[in-house]
Formats: C-alpha cells, sequence, structure tokens
C-alpha cells in the first residue's frame, strides 16, 4: 500500500500585499501634474527638466517605466497650449483692473439665515445712502457674514440678537480689484490674485466676488503690503513696450483717492529699473500703523 499526500484543500487564493497603485501611466501622470500647480506651471514655460520630472513621478506613484512616464509629460506639456492663450487673456484683464484700499472695516459673523436682512437694511438705511459705504452681506452653510464700515457696525449690531453672533472682527482693510467686463469670461482670474497674495503668507480673512469687483478682507497689518503686491503683479503683467498702468486706491487716512505708486522727487536714472524708490518704501511702512 502507498502512502499518497493529501490533496490540496481548494479555497481563495491568498490576497497579494497592498502595493503602490498601477494604472493607465498617461491618466495617473495627469492626475499627479494636475494636483501640483508649481509644476504646471513650470511644464507650461517649458523649464522643466522631464528625466528629473519622471524619476519623481515613478517614486511618489508606483509607476515602473521612465520611458512612458516622460512621454506622457510631454504630451501634457502639449496639450497645455490652449492655457497659454487662456494665460494671455488674463493677463490683459489684470493690466485693465483698477486698486482701491479702504480701512475702518469690520466683519459680522452671524449663525441663520437671511431672515434678519430686512431689519439690518431698514435699521443702515441712513447710513448706506452714500453708495461708496462698504456692505456686503454673504450667506454660508448655517451662517451668514457681513462686511461693512465700522462707522455702520453699531446700529447692524443693535438688530442682532447677542446669542446668534458667532464672532466680530474689527480694524479690518478691503483692497478691491475692480476689472472690466472680460473678467466674467475669463478663467482663473481669481485664483490669480489670491494666489499672489497667499504665496507672501497673508491671509485673507474674507474674499467676495461681486460681478467685476473682487474684494479681499485683510488685517490692517496686511493691507498695505497686500495692495503693493497686486499692484507689482498687474505692474508685472504688462507689456513692456508700452507705459504701466496707473492705479487709485483710498488713502489709509481717508484723504481720498491717491495715486500708487507713491510720487517721489528721486530721479528715475539714480536707481535701477524695477527697484522701488527707497523714500517711497519708507513712507509706506510709516504710513502702515495708521490703517484701521
Amino acid at each position: 500500500m502507498v502512502n499518497r499526500p493529501a490533496p490540496p484543500l481548494l479555497g481563495p487564493e491568498p490576497t497579494p500585499p497592498a502595493g503602490p497603485r498601477r494604472g493607465n501611466v498617461a491618466d495617473e501622470t495627469r492626475r499627479y501634474l494636475d494636483s501640483r500647480p508649481s509644476i504646471r506651471d513650470c511644464l507650461k514655460y517649458d523649464i522643466v527638466n522631464f528625466t528629473a520630472l519622471a524619476r519623481r513621478i515613478r517614486r511618489e506613484t508606483g509607476l515602473e517605466s521612465q520611458e512612458a512616464v516622460e512621454i506622457a509629460c510631454r504630451r501634457y506639456r502639449r496639450q497645455m497650449q490652449e492655457e497659454a492663450r487662456q494665460e494671455e487673456q488674463l493677463r490683459a484683464v489684470v493690466r485693465a483692473s483698477h486698486l482701491e484700499l479702504r480701512s475702518h472695516v469690520a466683519s459680522i459673523t452671524v449663525q441663520g439665515d437671511l431672515a434678519f436682512l430686512g431689519r439690518v437694511l431698514v435699521s443702515t438705511e441712513r447710513s448706506i445712502v452714500r453708495r461708496d459705504r462698504v456692505l456686503q452681506l454673504f450667506e454660508g452653510s448655517g451662517s451668514v457674514t457681513i462686511l461693512c464700515e465700522e462707522a455702520i457696525l453699531a446700529p447692524i449690531l443693535s438688530m442682532i440678537p447677542r446669542e446668534s453672533i458667532i464672532s466680530i472682527r474689527r480694524r479690518l482693510s478691503v483692497v478691491s480689484v475692480r476689472s472690466p467686463e472680460d473678467v466674467l469670461v475669463t478663467p482663473r482670474v481669481l485664483s490669480f490674485l489670491a494666489d499672489a497674495i497667499g504665496r507672501w503668507g497673508i491671509n485673507c480673512v474674507e474674499m467676495i466676488s461681486v460681478y467685476t469687483d473682487t474684494h479681499f478682507a485683510l488685517r490692517s497689518s496686511d493691507a498695505l503690503r497686500a495692495f503693493e503686491i497686486l499692484s507689482d503683479l498687474a505692474r508685472a503683467t504688462a507689456d513692456p513696450r508700452t507705459e504701466p498702468p496707473e492705479f487709485e486706491g483710498i488713502h489709509p487716512d481717508g484723504l481720498g483717492a491717491v495715486p500708487y505708486p507713491p510720487p517721489t522727487a528721486e530721479p528715475p536714472g539714480l536707481r535701477p529699473p524695477g527697484r522701488a524708490p527707497r523714500r517711497a518704501a519708507t513712507s509706506a511702512r510709516r504710513r502702515e500703523p495708521s490703517i484701521g
């Protein structure tokens, strides 16, 4: 009698250990690049080493073929030509925009919906006769935020139950970008402006877009710097063969519209091109504490 080993029990095959996600190389590469705006910008300006980029993508995604990833990156670059045309439209909108800076602004966040909106408008009717008053109301999920001048803050608060108030922020300033109507059909203008401010570590307390106007509510200590950043951004998008655009802002001390950059007696020929005059930068720093 010959002893034979028992046949193995049939059952499900063991599941292989989870590894890096495998998929279509082109789709995986596109997802990687879509989620990294900095790399996309480098691809758009054709300043990328495709070999190094493909190695990085393989390392972070688990894709195996270096050649296939490089080809996918180059194809992605060619497909960005439409964005290049859109960027020229974006720059034209920014060049044609105007800036304003307003101080002494407050923000109120309230629980609930817009049921009390009528009472707020009635209570501030006499205060907002002037069209240049700041008064913005916008609704979120379960809350309403009111952006207004501090001069009309008291009558607004008198119409809101204290237990409904979530937060009150005073001593804010608003940088407003007033754009031509082309902004309504031009992609990425809002993100372009917001990214310029955010790169310098400035946090926007509120950001509102109304028709062709974009408003950035910031702490007073950040407002003048944000105004300068957006002004420099607009000048950077201008055609060097044309005259740089002029921008008008509301003086932090409430003295009315003033040109930006501030006038200086220093002859332009005495400083390198593109560098802000030292006297103008010093005066801007001195004015900053007076905002709000």
